[in-house]
């Protein structure tokens, strides 16, 4: 969307055009980034939500066992696969 590749939903426009003013002074680069390469942040956020605290960690030992093996996974370039399952009502 930032890119002008995809159109901008209503709701988005104006922080769309934010986004893009912003950008045009600096010398940066937009990738697209699928989801299972944002796993990591994604428990990170998962964590907080569902523990409704405020978490910190200063060091990579303060992490969950879940979030260091991810993080692990990332630098050893271990792909995360995301796995769809679909269910099939089958009638008789």
């Amino acid at each position: 969307m930032i890119r002008g590749q995809w159109k901008i939903s209503w709701k988005l426009v104006e922080r769309g055009e934010r986004i893009r003013k912003r950008l045009q002074g600096l010398n940066a680069t937009i990738i697209h980034t699928f989801r299972e390469a944002n796993n990591v942040p994604d428990l990170l956020a998962k964590e907080v939500v569902e523990s409704q605290n405020i978490k910190e960690y200063t060091t990579f030992g303060d992490l969950l066992t879940h979030l260091r093996r991810q993080i692990n996974s990332d630098k050893a370039q271990i792909p995360t696969l995301r796995i769809r399952t679909r269910k099939i009502n089958i009638q008789h």
